[in-house]
């Protein structure tokens, strides 16, 4: 049941990304970040990029929802990573989803 409910929670930050990045204007070739992150640089992150799309997450379910958000990418065409992979921080408790290029 746990990891159910970790899959809907990726899908649905799937969908609000997905959400975000029509509302904003993001272009087709605008690749985001993904990183797991603490408090303080998230708020660093909402302060030097707009937009920022966030979840809070519990630090031990970080790696299942990390790894769920990009199994579930493939199925988000719309959506281009800077890479393939999150950058991960021990102790996070943030997913951030930014672009570096706006």
């Amino acid at each position: 049941m746990h990891n159910e409910n970790i899959v809907l929670q990726a899908k649905v930050f799937l969908y609000h990304l997905n959400k975000s990045n029509t509302e904003n204007g993001l272009r087709k070739d605008e690749a985001l970040t993904l990183r797991q992150v603490n408090e303080n640089t998230k708020s660093e992150i909402e302060r030097d990029y707009n937009p920022t799309m966030m979840t809070k997450i519990d630090p031990g379910s970080m790696e299942a929802f990390s790894y769920s958000v990009l199994k579930n990418l493939g199925s988000q065409p719309k959506l281009q990573l800077a890479t393939s992979s999150i950058e991960r921080t021990a102790g996070a408790n943030y997913l951030v989803a930014f672009s570096q290029s706006g």
